[in-house]
């Protein structure tokens, strides 16, 4: 509840939209009772024949009878409680004086009000009573337009700020996503984010939606019918709501049977679209092995168990509307019975307990009821708003616990600065694993001057890509230090850090978007000249301008797609050159590339041997040829082999 609270809190900034929004549904609930009361003239007009003029003049010679009435009772109660000496009859008198003096206050309030408004009346009501009733209908139409004016507005404000405040939860997920360390970030996933982003945000969306338009707009109807009927005969009312407390109990239970439903639909929305984003992005597997039907069944299994749940939020949801409307039903029946008694029979009384002053006349009563059906319609819209509103916490829970988590890999409250051109690359008795209990790096300790070219060698998972994660600091060394002159990663900035590093994956990412946007992603800043003179240096100026037909401007299609393995290296190299930076790092950048393509890459490489510390990761010997050192990764250890060893090591092999 508190996450949902602290969504909502997050509207303050958009408070001239809420307060006009919420003067709307206060001027929508006071039409909507009044709308109803107006009848009470058009009954009274009709039933009598008299005019309002007539009907006002009748009330307030009543009313101030009565009150007259009243005071005259109020003092013989007086005068009997000072000759009394008996205990029960005292308590007795006393209780009855409380009664009239409330009765007292109540009518005297009533005559004032009709004292009020009696000289409008006179002003701008006709004294014929069909041209009244005529004009009160009018009135009445007009209202009612004015009415749903003020609801479109009212609906319109909030649904934008609902919008507005979902936006804003979308991006502050985004950033979280963005910026969360890998190790995070992994044990949610991708598809869980893009699920949290979509799907569960929508809900919250729909929740806020529901608080800020219908919970608030609903329940001012509801007061306004309820302050009508009490203002008829509120006695009457209260009798009629007795069976309200156990209604709303039984309601409570079913919201909190919603809560817990919600919980697990929103978990299972998460397992199917982890099946949808992984299949969809695995599709070219899944038909080259002939696996649809396969992942067809993981699907529907999947969207099964959220059926499952989801069908019993359904089931909840929908037993709360005839809760709500039982109550509305059990208002109106106690209402009918108790009121067809008192105005049939000329009582004021019902099983000894007095209800009004006066017997009600027919138009009151007709009246009265309709303002428990007035009330019998926005309760049964409260029925869907809760479920709506509850569903809306329920998903604010998920997001802010996403949104709060923390990342492991964040800068120092005092950051030291590296130097503007590092000297020094030091690892220095580095241990690592992604589980604690699973260590992958034993006591790796690295210099590399700069300007130095490194290769790193050694079989699939020996821990060479982890290597270059500690490097890059998407994850922190369990033990040891990795250093730039001196000053360690964990005291300076992560920005600081990576600002220094490029990085070519085996995996190249692309976006979809032009050759420029995807080179200049190196450096936002670089004029189109640069742009070019990196393709250049990354020898992918050739294809580019002779078999792209947009040339530069050419979309590359979802994750480079329209492009080659080469052609995707290239460019991806070009992004790195592009960002200048003082340590270029390839992972495997090679390793799925024709001989041409890698031969282009080894030249680009070579005319940046000195310029720049270079770390390589490859098995491929014409790489190795510009290493000035070569590592091997020898169970979780960094061991300096010489190419020719490595040679001899391969020429076993074919042998």
């Amino acid at each position: 509840m508190k996450n949902f609270v602290r969504s909502l809190r997050d509207a303050k900034k958009y408070w001239p939209s809420l307060l006009f929004a919420s003067l709307c549904s206060i001027a929508v609930a006071a039409l909507w009772g009044a709308n109803i009361g107006a009848f009470y003239p058009i009954l009274e007009v009709t039933i009598r024949g008299k005019s309002v003029d007539t009907w006002f003049q009748e009330q307030l010679d009543s009313q101030q009878t009565h009150i007259v009435e009243l005071e005259t009772k109020q003092s013989e109660i007086n005068a009997k409680l000072e000759a009394t000496v008996d205990a029960k009859s005292l308590n007795s008198l006393q209780q009855e004086l409380r009664d009239t003096q409330t009765e007292l206050n109540f009518t005297i309030s009533r005559f004032e009000a009709y004292t009020k408004a009696y000289p409008w009346v006179q002003k701008l009501v006709p004294l014929d009573p069909f041209k009244t009733i005529v004009m009160i209908v009018v009135v009445l139409m007009v209202s009612t337009i004015v009415k749903h004016v003020f609801t479109i507005i009212s609906e319109a404000l909030v649904g934008r700020v609902a919008l507005d405040l979902a936006r804003d939860i979308r991006q502050q997920l985004f950033n979280r996503a963005i910026h969360l360390d890998r190790a995070e970030f992994s044990k949610h996933g991708a598809s869980t984010f893009q699920s949290q982003i979509t799907h569960t945000t929508d809900l919250v969306c729909t929740g806020m939606l529901a608080t800020f338009g219908a919970a608030i707009r609903e329940p001012l109807k509801l007061l306004s019918c309820l302050i009508g009927a009490a203002w008829i005969c509120p006695r009457l009312l209260l009798m009629s709501l007795f069976v309200a407390p156990l209604l709303g109990g039984f309601l409570y239970m079913i919201t909190r049977k919603i809560r817990s439903n919600t919980r697990r639909v929103l978990s299972r929305v998460s397992d199917y679209h982890a099946v949808m984003v992984e299949s969809l992005g695995n599709v070219q597997t899944i038909q080259a092995y002939q696996m649809e039907h396969h992942e067809e069944d993981r699907f529907a299994k999947s969207t099964l168990i959220a059926r499952k749940y989801g069908l019993r939020c359904i089931v909840l949801a929908s037993l709360s509307k005839p809760v709500i409307e039982f109550l509305g039903v059990g208002m109106l029946g106690t209402t009918i019975i108790g009121g067809a008694y008192l105005v049939l029979n000329q009582q004021t009384t019902l099983l000894g307990i007095t209800i009004c002053a006066e017997p009600l006349s027919v138009s009151a009563l007709l009246v009265f009821f309709g303002m428990l059906i007035g009330a019998s319609d926005p309760l049964r819209r409260l029925s869907a708003v809760y479920s709506q509103v509850y569903t809306g916490i329920v998903a604010s829970e998920s997001i802010y616990k996403m949104i709060d988590q923390p990342s492991a890999i964040r800068d120092p409250e005092t950051p030291k600065a590296l130097p503007k051109r590092h000297q020094l690359l030091t690892l220095k008795n580095v241990d690592f694993g992604y589980r604690a209990d699973h260590v992958i790096l034993h006591d790796v300790s690295l210099q590399i001057p700069f300007g130095k070219t490194v290769a790193i060698v050694g079989h699939n998972g020996s821990g060479k890509s982890t290597l270059i994660n500690l490097l890059c600091r998407f994850y922190d060394p369990l033990a040891g230090s990795i250093s730039m002159d001196g000053v360690e990663f964990r005291e300076a900035t992560v920005s600081d850090i990576r600002s220094k590093i490029a990085l070519v994956n085996q995996q190249t990412e692309l976006f979809n978007d032009s050759v420029s946007y995807n080179i200049r992603y190196g450096n936002q800043d670089a004029s189109t000249d640069e742009v070019r003179q990196a393709a250049e240096e990354a020898h992918a100026a050739e294809f580019i301008e002779t078999a792209l037909s947009a040339k530069y401007d050419t979309v590359v299609g979802v994750n480079g797609q329209k492009l080659s393995g080469g052609q995707r290296q290239r460019i991806a190299l070009a992004r790195a050159l592009l960002r200048d930076p003082e340590i270029l790092i390839l992972d495997e950048a090679t390793s799925q590339i024709d001989m041409r393509s890698e031969q282009l890459i080894r030249q680009s490489l070579a005319e940046h041997r000195g310029k720049r510390t270079m770390i390589i990761i490859t098995h491929r010997e014409k790489l190795l040829e510009l290493a000035d050192v070569i590592y091997e990764v020898q169970d979780g250890r960094l061991v300096e082999v010489s190419e020719a060893e490595l040679q001899s090591r391969s020429d076993r092999k074919v042998a």
